[in-house]
């Protein structure tokens, strides 16, 4: 059910970026294949990475950690399996939300600094909070439990300037990786590079 969960959501989410950005794009989206399944992949590896390592980080800084997934967890509940997934589709609805912010807004919105703060806020405070609301409304349980209680535990601010700045690092991987000679080897590599950082997380 978990599992059945995760798709629909993901599916969802998938849709309404599209609609969405669509719209903004004026009936325009674009989307190349090669782009979208590098920043998919890229947002899943990059993800689970940051999770199962800012996590523990924090919690030796401040002495608790900011989430624990609930269901399917891995990494000592960093990071779910549901993450390959959930966050490729995030990957997805990243990929037309740059489409759009550089096709239809002005330079300034091109900077990796300013999406890092824009996604910074929209991931955890939209992305997550919806996520969690739908879980909780199909089966009852969270999918990510956050420990602050600032938002109900469906999210936290406390992960904002967090987000902020592993959305940034990562914008800057991503860019990289565009830079690249095109390789259709690249994005099932990566991916495959998230796979196995989870199970690398089998207790």
């Amino acid at each position: 059910m978990e599992i059945f969960t995760a798709i629909l959501f993901s599916v969802g989410l998938v849709l309404v970026s599209f609609v969405v950005n669509r719209c903004f794009s004026g009936g325009r989206l674009s989307i190349d294949g090669y782009r979208l399944l590098l920043t998919a992949s890229s947002v899943f590896l990059l993800a689970v990475v940051a999770e199962s390592v800012v996590n523990p980080v924090y919690e030796r800084l401040v002495g608790d950690k900011l989430w624990v997934y609930h269901l399917l967890p891995l990494h000592e509940g960093n990071v779910s399996a549901l993450a390959v997934i959930v966050w490729t589709a995030y990957g997805i609805h990243l990929y037309f939300s740059r489409h759009t912010m550089d096709q239809k807004f002005g330079a300034g919105w091109k900077s990796s600094g300013v999406k890092a703060v824009i996604f910074g806020i929209e991931a955890p405070l939209v992305f997550e909070v919806a996520g969690n609301l739908f879980f909780l409304q199909l089966i009852n349980r969270y999918y990510a439990y956050y420990l602050p209680a600032d938002v109900f535990h469906l999210t936290s601010f406390r992960v904002v300037p967090v987000y902020i700045v592993c959305i940034y690092l990562g914008l800057r991987i991503l860019g990289i990786l565009e830079q690249l000679p095109r390789n259709r080897l690249l994005p099932p590599v990566l991916f495959t590079g998230g796979v196995a950082w989870l199970f690398a997380g089998v207790a």
